[in-house]
């Protein structure tokens, strides 16, 4: 059923982008049921592993019918819940790093600011994971730093809540990992606010989607792309 967007009203929705991680999907689902009643809307970015609707039965389910990219997957899921009239959208990463209970944390931000964008923050200093992607997320959090003019405590983190009200906030020609960093240089364009929450990491045995040197040289180029937009 469609809702009616409200300038005031905070009706959030939860949305999941996966690709091949269909396991560890229908894990993260049970638990949200345990600690948050929101509907949800799954992205499923061309899986071929078997991933279809008959595995939901309340849960929204759309899917590219090729690998698109995480941000594309992200777009869509956003562009999708405008539509339907939601006001904001909760993402976290499929694979279950991301703890439902605080699901209701990031809404109660959102509730108290309900144009700011809200992110995760995590220890970066002393989180347990590979070198090379701390190095990297440190790396790219200094860099989008310096060019916002913005504190970007952790710029790779995918458990944050998005405000649907302006969708200038998501557009981005970028679709793949780099979708999440880009979408700083829209907060500073826009002047949202930006809230940190603090979150804790579960890491699990899921193989990770990111490829280091290409992912590296792409965000390069979404960095240079931002002084041309």
């Amino acid at each position: 059923m469609k809702r009616t967007l409200s300038s005031e009203a905070v009706n959030p929705i939860i949305i999941i982008p996966v690709y091949n991680g269909r396991d560890s999907l229908l894990k993260l689902i049970h638990h949200i049921d345990l600690f948050a009643r929101y509907p949800i809307l799954i992205i499923d970015d061309g899986s071929t592993d078997g991933l279809s609707e008959k595995h939901f039965k309340k849960a929204i389910y759309l899917k590219h019918e090729i690998n698109r990219g995480k941000g594309a997957a992200l777009k869509t899921g956003f562009k999708h819940a405008r539509e339907l009239g939601y006001s904001h959208a909760l993402t976290l990463d499929g694979d279950g790093q991301h703890d439902p209970m605080l699901i209701e944390t990031f809404i109660e931000h959102t509730r108290k600011c309900p144009n700011a964008l809200i992110v995760g923050e995590r220890d970066l200093v002393n989180l347990t994971m590979p070198l090379h992607r701390k190095l990297s997320n440190n790396i790219t959090s200094l860099i989008l730093s310096l060019r916002t003019a913005r504190r970007i405590r952790d710029s790779q983190v995918g458990y944050r809540c998005y405000p649907l009200k302006d969708k200038r906030l998501w557009i981005s020609i970028e679709d793949g990992f780099q979708f999440e960093s880009a979408v700083f240089f829209n907060i500073a364009k826009l002047h949202l606010e930006l809230i940190w929450q603090p979150i804790p990491v579960i890491y699990g045995d899921e193989d990770s989607h990111m490829n280091l040197v290409v992912d590296t040289l792409r965000f390069i180029r979404t960095f240079f792309r931002s002084f041309m937009c």
